[in-house]
């Protein structure tokens, strides 16, 4: 899975999880995050506006409590114009909702990365929501639209030769469907049926740049005539993993 949506995914689950249990929440950085801050809109304080920023996952969730939020919700598009745009920073157009009695406000990630120590710093801003639906979303589980897209892309890796994305199209199958787990890294705290949908969602992200699903297997599929297949198959897949992200990190 790419590593912006990665991050936002357990940030959101390990806002919910404190939440849940009026506890500090718990996150763990990958070794590439150097610095994650979050900064706030700015508050109206006697005759002066205070901007506050969060130095840590921690502290923005102890904020948002402070502030009265009443849920936090992971928001990410299930569509994308261009999928190659995928293997670039800064292209996830994912958020974290903030929901409170009378307002709701949502940060957007800036990464920067650091080339002298080879690492990110990671800039969270809080927007306002204007308007903003009424009601909180809710998210179906769609594991079963989710295999379906799995079984039809592992078919057509075969078809065109991509026999190592076949083998990943199968191992996330395998995932969610509980069988086994291939994921070596801190996982969010979520219910095992959720965690399944997620691990399966990040295994089946094969969407970036050089060497991913966005490379090669489209002229290997123009070749054999399955351009149009390539393509369907490639957007139901995208759309299937972030229904499954949607529903694994917010629905629990």
């Amino acid at each position: 899975m790419n590593g912006q949506m990665y991050q936002i995914c357990c940030i959101a689950a390990a806002a919910k999880r404190a939440l849940k249990d009026s506890a500090a929440p718990t996150y763990t950085p990958l070794k590439y995050e150097n610095k994650i801050e979050f900064q706030f809109l700015p508050e109206r304080k006697l005759f002066a506006a205070k901007n506050y920023t969060a130095d840590s996952v921690a502290a923005w969730c102890e904020y948002c409590l402070k502030k009265g939020v009443q849920d936090i919700k992971l928001l990410v598009p299930v569509n994308v114009e261009d999928r190659a745009i995928l293997g670039f920073s800064n292209t996830t157009q994912s958020c974290l909702v903030c929901f409170y009695q009378n307002e709701v406000t949502y940060f957007t990630a800036q990464w920067d990365f650091n080339s002298e120590h080879e690492v990110w710093n990671i800039l969270y801003t809080e927007h306002d929501w204007k308007n903003a639906p009424a009601g909180k979303p809710h998210f179906d589980n769609n594991i079963e639209s989710f295999k379906t897209v799995l079984i039809e892309i592992k078919e057509l890796a075969h078809k065109i030769d991509c026999n190592s994305f076949a083998e990943t199209f199968q191992k996330a199958l395998d995932t969610l469907l509980g069988f086994t787990d291939y994921i070596d890294m801190p996982l969010p705290e979520i219910p095992k049926e959720n965690l399944c949908l997620f691990e399966a969602a990040s295994i089946a992200d094969v969407f970036g740049a050089m060497g991913s699903w966005n490379d090669s297997p489209p002229y290997m599929a123009h070749e054999k005539g399955l351009d149009k297949e390539y393509d369907t198959l490639s957007n139901e897949l995208l759309k299937q993993i972030r229904l499954a992200l949607l529903y694994s990190i917010n629905e629990w």
